[in-house]
This record gives C-alpha cells, sequence and structure tokens, in this order.
C-alpha cells in the first residue's frame, strides 16, 4: 500500500513576519530535498486547500475562525477583537495568510486520517502539522489552529477507537492534553524539556490514566532519548495495542535549535520516529516545532524516508542541489552570522556524541513505570 506526503502549496513564501521565530521556511524546504534527491514521487504527493470554517468547527469556535477569517482580509483587527483572541498580539502575529496557513495545515492532518480509514493509506507524513498549542477561541505559542486535535477528533469520527499521541516536540502539549484528559480512547504521551513554556505537562500528571508526562533535563542527549523508548515508551504503546498512531515530531528538540536545551541529533530522532511508526499499522506523522530552517529541513524531508523504512539513504551526503536549497534559506540568528555551519550542508546524518544516561532520567523512568505498572 501506497504512503503519501500531504501538504500545500501556501507554504511557499509564507513566513509570520520580521522578528519572529517562525519568519522562515521550513516546509517547502523540506518537500524541495526530497524531490532534487528523487526520494518522493509526484503520486505521492497529495497537496490540500485551506479547510472550511465548517469543516474546523468539530473543534474550534465559529466566531474565532470568523475572526481569524477577519485578520486575513484586512490585516488588522480591534483591539478589544486582539486581546480577546490573542491575535496581533504577543507571539501571534498577523500576517498574510492567519487563516489560509493554518487552515490548509488543518485539512491536511483531518484529511489524512481520512485516507488512513479508507485504506487508501497505511502512513502519512504532514510536515505542516502539529499545531498543539492552539485553542478553542484563541491562538497560542504560534499556533493559530489545532490540527493535532482536530485530527484526534477525525480519528473518532471514523471509528477508531484506540488512539495514541506522541509529541516529540520540546515543548508540552497543553492544548491536546487539556481537551482531551481522562479520555479512555485517547492515550497521550510527551516528551518535553522540563520548565520550557507552557510550563505544563507535570510528571505527576502520569498518575491521570490517559497520560504519561516525561519531563526531561537541560542538555537531553541521545542515549537518555533511546533510553526512556525502549524502557518506558515502547512497552506501553505496545500494551496498548492502538489501532492508530499520531506522532508530533517536532525537531526543537534537536542541538542548535534555538527555542530548547535540548541536544539530540536527528540519528537518535529518527531512531525515535521509526520505533513509534509501527506501533500500530496506521500512522500520521505531523510536524511542529522547529526554529532552524537548515537542520528541522533536513530532519523532516529525512522522515520521509523513515515513514518508509528507507533510513540508509540518509547515510550519503547532500548533493550540490541540496546544498543551494539549504544556503538559499534565509535566517536572523547569531548561528549564522559567521556564515551557516558545514556541519549542517555537508551531510545527513548528525554526528551522534555518547554521552551517560543521568541518574535524573532513570529516575523519570522508574518513577514513570512503577505508575504504570510496567
Amino acid at each position: 500500500m501506497k504512503n503519501f506526503l500531504f501538504s500545500s502549496k501556501i507554504f511557499k513564501g509564507s513566513r509570520y513576519g520580521e522578528g519572529h521565530p517562525l519568519n522562515i521556511d521550513r516546509v517547502w524546504p523540506s518537500l524541495d530535498l526530497l524531490k532534487i534527491m528523487n526520494w518522493v514521487s509526484d503520486e505521492e504527493l497529495i497537496f490540500n486547500e485551506p479547510a472550511r470554517i465548517d469543516e474546523l468547527t468539530i473543534f474550534h469556535d465559529i466566531d474565532y475562525l470568523r475572526i481569524l477569517q477577519k485578520a486575513e482580509k484586512f490585516q488588522d483587527l480591534e483591539l478589544n477583537e486582539k486581546k480577546k483572541y490573542n491575535l496581533g498580539v504577543g507571539v501571534n502575529p498577523i500576517f498574510k495568510e492567519v487563516y489560509s496557513r493554518p487552515a490548509s495545515a488543518a485539512k491536511s492532518s483531518m484529511r489524512a486520517i481520512e485516507f488512513l480509514a479508507s485504506g487508501k493509506a497505511e502512513k502519512i507524513l504532514n510536515f505542516s502539522g502539529g499545531t498543539h498549542h492552539g485553542r478553542k477561541n484563541f491562538a497560542s505559542g504560534f499556533c493559530f489552529l489545532n490540527d493535532c486535535i482536530l485530527a484526534i477528533l477525525k480519528a473518532k469520527e471514523f471509528g477508531f477507537n484506540k488512539i495514541l499521541y506522541i509529541d516529540l516536540d520540546a515543548h508540552h502539549c497543553d492544548a491536546v492534553q487539556d481537551y482531551f484528559l481522562d479520555d479512555s480512547n485517547v492515550q497521550l504521551i510527551s516528551i518535553h524539556e522540563k520548565n520550557k513554556w507552557p510550563r505544563t505537562g507535570k510528571i505527576e500528571e502520569s498518575k491521570i490514566n490517559n497520560l504519561m508526562n516525561i519531563p526531561v533535563p537541560e542538555n537531553f542527549n541521545d542515549n537518555e532519548m533511546l533510553f526512556i523508548l525502549d524502557e518506558l515508551i515502547i512497552p506501553y504503546c505496545k500494551a496498548l495495542n492502538p489501532d492508530i498512531t499520531i506522532i508530533q515530531a517536532g525537531t526543537d528538540s534537536l542541538k542548535d535549535d534555538p527555542q530548547s536545551k535540548m541536544i539530540l541529533s536527528n540519528s537518535a530522532y529518527w531512531q525515535a520516529i521509526s520505533k513509534l511508526k509501527d506501533i500500530s499499522t496506521k500512522t500520521l506523522i505531523l510536524g511542529g516545532g522547529g526554529y532552524n530552517p537548515y537542520i528541522t529541513a533536513k530532519a523532516w524531508a529525512g522522515n520521509w524516508l523513515v515513514l518508509n523504512s528507507k533510513e540508509k539513504l540518509l547515510q550519503s551526503k547532500l548533493n550540490d542541489e541540496c546544498k543551494e536549497i539549504l544556503r538559499s534559506l534565509k535566517w536572523k540568528n547569531s548561528r549564522v552570522r559567521n556564515g551557516i555551519p558545514t556541519k549542517w550542508l555537508d551531510k545527513w546524518i548528525d554526528d551522534e556524541v555518547g554521552m551517560p544516561i543521568r541518574d535524573e532520567v532513570k529516575g523519570i523512568v522508574l518513577y514513570i513505570q512503577k505508575i504504570k505498572k510496567l
């Protein structure tokens, strides 16, 4: 059965605006890298238009959706509207595609569930998804809609009774947890940096039947990630035996991402996804955080190979055309003040650094094992 890569043409050139961490390109470079390497065919690519308002009201309030459309049309809102919906204030700017862009990501995630439910595919990748902070009636944490929640609700609608959601982003999936708290049909697992915004996802909440929160310390490394997977997450997930798995695969946990102090290599990141993608027959992999465009583009492109069990192709070097794509990306950050580091351009796979598994991480695993009786 064919696997598919879902996207939207709206992401070519869409940015959040000057000074914002998402004033970068991530989705289209990931896709272009795959095309250049001939790792994806036209038959495997599906581009989606923005979701209609009536499709999004399975979670979002219609008044909020209309405000998003108004903000897109007029590129401004009244001050009271901005404050009420958290739009155009703080970290959630009004930009050219402020409705159409998140609505396209949401459409891809919801339509992916339809494909999985109908047997058209077993595995689907949606780079543009993973907006796990978006709230029912306001924007939050760079997220204007919540395609993760929409995808889970769609899975319920199509009769999936045991839904597993795994979040690898450096930030906790606060909105997803709040909505599905104590829902016996939806199991939520999150590995995230401790004390990082939104400062939710406490380990003690793992006592709640459908939650496993794994807040990890700064400098969380490859060996620690694989230890947590092998000793805790994989055994737990196999016991759950879910009908469908949704993986939020944010890359802000990677070393050299400016929004976290986790230090994973893309090798460990891909190994994690590889271990998780076959827990159920049906799997949807989303994007998420990722604020270094060079390492994010490579990581997300690599997810397509992981999805198709072709990871060995990542052992090749980047060809000149791929390097040109990466060099063309604009990023105002001190890490590239003196040019783009060679290690981001030269090869697909990061160098792995063997680091010890710290006692704190072992303690986290032991604590949750006892709670979950593993």
